[in-house]
């Protein structure tokens, strides 16, 4: 298990640089600093990057954290919205800006159908006020457990695409649980066979056009009700900077070896079905602990692990309180902490004061 988890460790790396862009940033600016980006993409990257359907997608990550408010709004449902940005001149589209469903939207258990009228006046107002382009769309498959476009999807988004002349077109998938959701891109092109999915390359910080955009069309615009993105599991592009944020506990190696030991503590709980180990975007892990009935625990190491403690929360949103004691040994002071925040077994007497009434 942790083999895998190590792999999957090393595979997603991506730089921290945390910040907000300037709504000011003129679009000269803003294509320049796209470009140097680009120029620090990896060789075998720009070797893909060369072709017509590129294996990169560039995000900001005020998009990605907006899709995810969206997804998390609906999870059992399907839900979806539309991309406006740009593709440079090798094929990557550049997403500046996201919309979620209209008031009008469909959505169901397994298909979603956007506000017609909504993409059109959203859409129009992007395209002539803001010069951003429609070039992509998005839609959840909620906890369906499709992290791609379906066959439906496929056949559809290509047609539409030949039909339309459109050229290239990126098309998003969506998961989630009730806590955190995952967004995978694939980019279509007109006239072949199949699709291309595409590793995020993430421009950490607004983008230029977020706030611009939500305050001058906040007469038309409809944003999702939850305020709180959760994004895991995303597909990155590799990068040679380390994984994790400065001084998190996990840079240092010896702590591997005791996360490992917590992974295996709670496979050994009879109720617990697996464990599964995820990154989030930021670096910070989770453990998604699999319980009878197809309930699922979430287990978050904030930035201040170990001095801080763990975050339980349970399948019904709840977060469990627990005294946490870190004296300096992380599996120890993890066991302690997880034993009592399990639900109390009945005390004999109290099993004995309930067969009396029956």
């Amino acid at each position: 298990m942790m083999n895998q988890v190590a792999e999957f460790m090393k595979k997603i790396k991506r730089r921290l640089h945390i910040g907000h862009a300037d709504r000011s940033v003129s679009k000269s600016k803003l294509l320049a600093s796209n470009k140097r980006t680009l120029k620090r993409l990896p060789n075998e990257v720009i070797r893909q990057v060369s072709s017509d359907c590129a294996a990169v997608a560039m995000i900001y990550r005020s998009e990605l954290d907006y899709i995810s408010r969206c997804i998390l709004d609906s999870t059992t449902i399907e839900t979806g919205g539309q991309l406006f940005g740009f593709w440079t001149s090798t094929g990557i589209p550049v997403v500046l800006y996201a919309i979620g469903p209209g008031p009008l939207a469909n959505h169901q258990v397994t298909f979603f159908n956007q506000d017609v009228d909504y993409l059109l006046n959203v859409g129009t107002a992007l395209l002539q006020r803001y010069g951003l382009q429609h070039i992509g769309e998005w839609h959840s498959h909620h906890q369906l457990g499709l992290a791609h476009p379906s066959g439906h999807d496929a056949s559809n988004m290509q047609m539409v695409v030949n039909q339309k002349h459109l050229g290239k077109f990126l098309l998003c998938i969506g998961n989630c649980d009730a806590h955190a959701s995952t967004l995978n891109a694939f980019n279509f092109m007109e006239g072949e066979q199949s699709y291309q999915q595409a590793s995020w390359m993430i421009k950490e910080m607004d983008s230029p056009y977020r706030r611009l955009v939500d305050y001058e069309l906040r007469n038309i615009l409809v944003h999702p009700r939850c305020m709180a993105p959760n994004m895991i599991g995303l597909k990155i592009l590799e990068e040679d900077k380390p994984l994790f944020r400065h001084n998190y506990w996990l840079c240092d190696k010896q702590n591997n070896l005791a996360l490992k030991k917590i992974v295996d503590f709670l496979c050994q709980f009879a109720d617990n079905k697996g464990c599964e180990v995820k990154l989030d975007t930021l670096g910070y892990v989770h453990l998604f602990v699999n319980k009878s009935g197809e309930s699922k625990e979430e287990i978050f190491f904030p930035v201040g692990f170990p001095h801080e403690a763990p975050e339980v929360k349970r399948q019904s949103g709840v977060c469990v309180t627990e005294e946490w004691n870190y004296c300096g040994d992380i599996y120890q002071a993890f066991v302690q902490f997880y034993c009592g925040c399990l639900p109390s077994p009945p005390q004999k007497d109290e099993i004995l004061w309930n067969e009396e009434i029956f």
